[in-house]
């Protein structure tokens, strides 16, 4: 028995890995396969309170009615990641539920700042290592303007 749940485990870290790195690096791959019909996506962040429009563009709650849906969105989310680094900071597996924590560093397209931060994702899955649902809450930690070059 235990043997069946630590590859349940393993399927499920690698899946979480597999979606946080196409997510973080923009790589484009079959991620819908993953997600069970009625899957919700929400995602989150303090974006607002230094007005970073770019980070706030993808939050909000979505459910994909099937993998059509599914793949729509995440083509979209990947065609819009472009951080310069992310580092996986660590995953918790417990049952159907996982935890994961990305530092990052993005730069912000309108006018070239550095913005780091921070992203807290929790994913719950089906009996069949399906992704239920994601929850990411993310907190820019610093933005340092970019330099302007006609001086």
């Amino acid at each position: 028995m235990s043997e069946i749940i630590e590859d349940e485990t393993a399927k499920k870290r690698a899946i979480l890995k597999e979606v946080l790195d196409a997510v973080l690096a923009g790589k484009g791959m079959s991620l819908s396969r993953h997600f069970a019909p009625g899957a919700v996506f929400t995602s989150r962040s303090n974006a607002s309170l230094i007005d970073a429009p770019w980070f706030a563009r993808m939050e909000g709650e979505y459910r994909f009615s099937g993998e059509e849906e599914a793949k729509s969105f995440l083509d979209e989310l990947l065609r819009r990641a472009n951080y310069i680094s992310y580092e996986l900071r660590g995953s918790i597996i417990e049952q159907d539920e996982a935890a994961s924590r990305c530092d990052w560093t993005k730069r912000d397209e309108r006018d070239g700042s550095l913005v780091t931060g921070t992203t807290m994702w929790w994913f719950t899955f089906t009996s069949d290592c399906r992704i239920r649902s994601i929850e990411s809450i993310g907190s820019i930690h610093s933005v340092v303007p970019a330099l302007d070059r006609r001086v």
